[in-house]
């Protein structure tokens, strides 16, 4: 049996609940609700099946990921993937971008994504996709395009969600660890 994961980082609630406030007014505004289906997220790892003999290695090395110092994260205003996703921009520092490789470093020789499928990482917490069609994305974006929106937050860990019952539902956390306490593998050279 196979079960289909998610690596995240959810922001704080009341960063949520300001993301949520949007992300309803755009559905209500626009009739699209996609976005409203999924928790509010940044995404670090494409959604990815594993077998039930892979959780553990997965978990594993999710779990050697997780070294790394806490970082302030901003979001600030809204961009697009055209010509049908609407998101609020996670601005890129060393802390996102380190933990997004951390991931994607230690989860490679699992082969969960095939190399080619690989994209580049570009930050973001989706606020309308999938069920916009063009001429809704661009009323979206006429609306929003100029709109000010900033948030920050200390980011301390990354989440797993697991689809069940069609729904994202919150299955584990990994809390970062200091950096300086992971475990070298042994060397005859150092």
């Amino acid at each position: 049996m196979e079960n289909l994961f998610l690596i995240c980082l959810i922001p704080p609630a009341t960063v949520i609940d300001d993301v949520d406030e949007i992300r309803k007014s755009i559905s209500a505004e626009y009739n699209v609700f996609e976005s409203l289906k999924r928790p509010a997220h940044i995404t670090l790892y494409n959604p990815v099946k594993i077998s039930n003999e892979q959780e553990k290695r997965f978990f594993k090395v999710l779990e050697d990921a997780s070294y790394l110092n806490t970082f302030e994260q901003v979001l600030k205003n809204f961009k697009s993937f055209p010509p049908h996703t609407v998101y609020i921009d996670v601005e890129q520092n060393d802390g996102i971008m380190k933990l997004q490789t951390q991931i994607k470093t230690a989860l490679k020789p699992l082969a969960l994504i095939p190399a080619k499928e690989v994209t580049k990482f570009t930050p973001h917490l989706t606020i309308a996709f999938k069920d916009v069609k063009v001429p809704v994305y661009d009323l979206i974006m006429d609306a929003y395009r100029d709109k000010n929106f900033k948030r920050t937050f200390i980011v301390t860990g990354f989440s797993v969600y697991k689809h069940i019952d069609k729904k994202w539902r919150p299955y584990r956390e990994f809390q970062f660890k200091d950096p300086q306490q992971h475990a070298k593998p042994l060397s005859l050279f150092d």
